[in-house]
C-alpha cells in the first residue's frame, strides 16, 4: 500500500507539471492560478437544532464527515441532511456536485484532505469549496489540489485558517486540451482504485487473523504437531 502511494505521489509530480506527457497529446500547457480554474465558496453556519436529521434533499457536510466510510475521495455519506425549507431559512449556500471541498480552519486544515462532492450539498463554515469551471476537468483539478499543501499558506496563529485570496493566488500548470486533463486524471484514478483494493484486502486479512486468534487462543482449534 505504501509503495503504491509513493508511486502515485511521484507520478502526480510528473504528470501535473507536464514533465511527463501521455502518448498522443502534444498541445500547449499554461501556468495558471487557482482563480482561473473556478470559484471559491465558504460554507454556512449550521444551527445545532437542525442537526442529526438523517434524510432530506441536501447532505450538510461537516469536516468530520470526511472520516466517514466511503468518503475517501467522493463525499457519499453525510451524518446530517436538510430540506429546502430549512436550507432557505438558515440561508445555507448550495455547493454544486463535482466541487472540491477542504477544511479552511483549525487542526483539520493540517490534515490536507480534499474531497469531491458527489451531489449538490451544503457544507459548514469550517470548510471551503472550489466550484470548477465547466470547461475544465474537475477530477484533474482535484489532483492538482491534492498535490498542494494548502496548510503552508494558512495564517499563522493559535487557530490556522485559509484566506480565499491566498488560495486564488496559488500557481499550477494546466494542459489546454480538455481531453489531456481527463486522461491524466483517469490514470491517477487507476492508482486510487488499486490502493482501495489493497486496503480492502488488508482489512479482510486483519479480520481473518482476529477470527483465528479467537479460535486458537481459546483452544477451540488446536495446532497439529
Amino acid at each position: 500500500i505504501e509503495q503504491k502511494k509513493q508511486q502515485k505521489k511521484g507520478l502526480m509530480q510528473k504528470l501535473l507539471t507536464g514533465e511527463v506527457r501521455l502518448p498522443g497529446f502534444k498541445g500547449k500547457w499554461k501556468e495558471v492560478r487557482i482563480k482561473d480554474l473556478g470559484t471559491l465558496k465558504g460554507g454556512s453556519a449550521f444551527p445545532e437544532k437542525y442537526q442529526n436529521v438523517i434524510s432530506g434533499k441536501y447532505p450538510f457536510f461537516k469536516v468530520s464527515d470526511m472520516n466517514n466510510e466511503e468518503n475517501e475521495k467522493y463525499m457519499l455519506n453525510a451524518n446530517n441532511y436538510i430540506n429546502e425549507e430549512i436550507r432557505s431559512e438558515i440561508k445555507a449556500t448550495i455547493i454544486p456536485k463535482n466541487s472540491i471541498i477542504f477544511a479552511k480552519v483549525g487542526a483539520a486544515l493540517l490534515l490536507e484532505r480534499k474531497r469531491i462532492l458527489k451531489y449538490d450539498s451544503c457544507i459548514d463554515n469550517n470548510m471551503m469549496a472550489l466550484i470548477v469551471k465547466e470547461n475544465i476537468d474537475f477530477n484533474y483539478v482535484y489532483y492538482l489540489l491534492l498535490n498542494m499543501k494548502l496548510s503552508r499558506f494558512s495564517n499563522v496563529g493559535a487557530l490556522p485558517s485559509l484566506n480565499s485570496n491566498d488560495v486564488y493566488s496559488l500557481k499550477c500548470r494546466l494542459p489546454m486540451d480538455y481531453d489531456e486533463q481527463k486522461a491524466v486524471a483517469e490514470l491517477l484514478s487507476l492508482f486510487d482504485k488499486e490502493i482501495d483494493l489493497l486496503q480492502n484486502e488488508l482489512i479482510q486479512i486483519k479480520q481473518q487473523k482476529k477470527g483465528l486468534m479467537q479460535l486458537l487462543l481459546t483452544g477451540k482449534v488446536r495446532v497439529k504437531v
